[in-house]
């Protein structure tokens, strides 16, 4: 088992961000992200912070995922965020990499001022399989297309082993319907011109 904290070179470092509201899911969703880092053998690091709201606040959870030893374990410029509401997103794109992919949910996130961007209706996906906190397993089904550096068979495994058997199905079909739409945007990413996206 790969060490949680420790350091790569730049080039192998690839920082993940899940930012959502409590009750989406979203410390769990990069908790099984790391452990499926883990199952690849990769070095991982992953962390949480919450807004000061009791309930219904920000909540982000980062995973930093390397081929090396991750000598400093917070993140410091985004290969991928994944945003479940206008809030989180609005707040983290400044964080992203110059060439980092933005997945956001297309009913829950209208506007985002950045240039490569995935829409894909994670909270409609949970509510057709009828868990509604699949949510967060959807957006794991895209983060398993959209990653180069998390293999869809872990991420797949630790859900099965992570989650209660009697949520597994459901959960199951909305990662796996999340991949599927991940897969048909992949090759035809919506760009931004962030200067008209301003004037708007």
């Amino acid at each position: 088992m790969k060490s949680e904290t420790g350091s790569s070179g730049e080039n192998s470092r690839y920082e993940i961000r899940i930012a959502g509201s409590g009750g989406q899911g979203i410390v769990l969703a990069g908790i099984m992200l790391a452990r499926a880092a883990i199952l690849d053998d990769r070095f991982v690091a992953q962390s949480q912070s919450y807004g000061a709201e009791t309930r219904g606040g920000n909540v982000i959870s980062e995973v930093i995922i390397s081929d090396g030893e991750i000598d400093y374990p917070r993140v410091l410029k985004l290969d991928l965020l994944v945003a479940l509401t206008q809030t989180v997103c609005d707040q983290s794109v400044s964080d992203m990499k110059a060439e980092g992919l933005v997945v956001v949910d297309s009913e829950l996130v209208r506007g985002v001022l950045w240039g490569k961007v995935v829409r894909i209706p994670f909270r409609q996906i949970a509510q057709k399989v009828g868990e509604e906190r699949a949510i967060n397993t959807a957006a794991l089904g895209a983060i398993a297309v959209l990653c180069p550096v998390i293999s869809p068979d872990s991420l797949a495994r630790v859900l099965a082993e992570t989650l209660p058997p009697h949520k597994v199905g459901a959960n199951r079909l909305a990662f796996d319907e999340a991949s599927k739409a991940a897969r048909n945007l992949r090759e035809s990413l919506e760009s931004v011109d962030i200067k008209e996206a301003f004037e708007i």
